[in-house]
């Protein structure tokens, strides 16, 4: 294993061995249309993986969320207790070729994307459980997209070329395990990319609303977005969930609205517990928001997505994380080996187990306030990154951001490894020394 900051050429390239495809969620439906039938009256996650209770619209382009605004942030919820460990399967997972080793950096001097860091540029990235590959869009927010995959076997980045990419904009990306396809959603139109044949096709359009946050939910087979109805000093937060097949998006209407406070919220589905993981830091109410010093907390939320029902927690990750100075904010992703949802970044990570209700503190100070001052070189030292899990090698993958207190602020473009059981970091491709600077 290369330890943070080693380097050695990598091995020749060499492709992952895939896994044959299942079939497709749309044969799925058609093998059981005359069950459907009888269960129109059921919610849309009933209908479409099995989920009971929840109560959905009618699926169609134009839903439209019944969330309504209320004046100021309410109350949190009283602490209920853990939910029970389900450990919902994700996805099938592919192996590494024999005799690869993804422990070994990539060669250095290989092309790799640009622009992929946080306000740099399109940066999205998404993990296609079957190639072993993650998936790309980078190039700048006007005029250039490009789509790339990087193999975590060899550790090298390969453009794809395919003949058609999504035109510019701000793009999203998750992988729909259910359909083998990633998911781009933009602010005009949908697009889904096929990495076996290479090949974007244009959908049709995105959700009434999009906060930027998107997840696979692999009870339903389906694309989940939250989209949001802001009012004074509450961001309500409304679902829809999409299914490629047929390309329709649904309202999931909540048995309340997800009013959680304003700004700086962080969201990973955590499939040991089968919850949406919501990390919160903001005001509580909000009446003092514009003095110099208004009242801060940070709390964990988690969203079941089969009852519709929101419950607060005890938990409070320590050291804290900040958000929303001009973008600094950490990654956050579900790290299915150790059954933990994750938040790197600003010199901090932490682990928050929902089985125990409980956060670990993996390495960082106490507080999100001094990150800043006290952050070096080390992984954690970064903002606007990118992490992501890697089921083939069972840790996360982080790519690029900016170094915190780099003078210039300097756009990084190395991937590197964390496996947080163990604590270490492994450098799968190391910074490039002609990557250009942000001035």
């Amino acid at each position: 294993m290369t330890g943070v900051g080693g380097a050695s050429s990598g091995p020749t390239p060499t492709p992952v061995e895939v896994r044959g495809r299942r079939p497709s969620g749309w044969v799925a439906l058609g093998l059981f249309a005359a069950a459907l039938v009888a269960l129109v009256g059921l919610s849309l996650v009933g209908q479409s993986g099995g989920r009971p209770g929840s109560q959905a619209a009618v699926a169609t382009s134009t839903a439209t969320p019944t969330a309504t605004s209320s004046p100021t942030a309410p109350p949190p919820p009283q602490p209920g207790t853990p939910p029970p460990r389900v450990a919902v399967a994700v996805g099938p997972v592919p192996t590494c070729p024999p005799g690869s080793n993804p422990d070994t950096p990539g060669p250095v001097a290989q092309a790799r994307p640009f622009g992929l860091s946080g306000m740099a540029g399109l940066g999205r990235m998404a993990f296609d459980r079957r190639a072993g590959r993650l998936v790309a869009l980078a190039g700048d927010l006007a005029s250039l997209v490009e789509t790339w995959t990087f193999d975590v076997c060899t550790n090298t980045w390969t453009r794809m070329r395919p003949d058609r990419e999504p035109p510019p904009g701000t793009y999203g990306l998750v992988y729909d395990v259910d359909s083998d396809l990633t998911i781009a959603t933009g602010p005009t139109r949908m697009w889904a990319y096929d990495l076996e044949a290479n090949t974007w096709t244009e959908k049709g359009g995105g959700p009434p609303s999009d906060t930027g946050r998107r997840f696979y939910d692999p009870v339903s087979g389906l694309v989940v977005v939250m989209g949001d109805d802001e009012g004074d000093n509450t961001l309500e937060l409304a679902l829809w969930s999409y299914e490629v097949e047929t390309d329709t998006w649904t309202a999931i209407r909540e048995s309340k609205p997800l009013a959680i406070g304003p700004h700086y919220e962080f969201f990973a589905y955590d499939a040991s517990v089968d919850r949406l993981v919501a990390y919160v830091r903001a005001c509580p109410y909000c009446e003092n928001v514009d003095s110099p010093s208004p009242p801060r907390w940070a709390r964990t939320w988690l969203f079941d997505l089969g009852t519709g029902v929101l419950s607060g927690t005890s938990a409070v990750a320590q050291p804290d994380f900040n958000a929303g100075a001009w973008g600094s904010v950490p990654a956050i992703a579900y790290d299915e080996a150790a059954q933990r949802t994750v938040i790197l970044g600003q010199g901090h990570s932490a682990a928050y187990d929902a089985t125990a209700d409980r956060w670990e503190t993996l390495y960082g100070g106490s507080t999100a306030e001094d990150w800043w001052a006290a952050c070096g070189t080390r992984p954690e030292c970064r903002q606007l990154h990118f992490m992501v899990y890697d089921p083939v090698n069972e840790r996360l993958v982080v790519y690029g951001g900016f170094l915190v207190g780099a003078e210039p602020e300097v756009e990084l473009d190395d991937v590197l490894a964390f496996d947080t059981r163990t604590r270490e970091w492994t450098v799968l491709l190391e910074r490039s020394s002609a990557h250009p600077s942000l001035p």
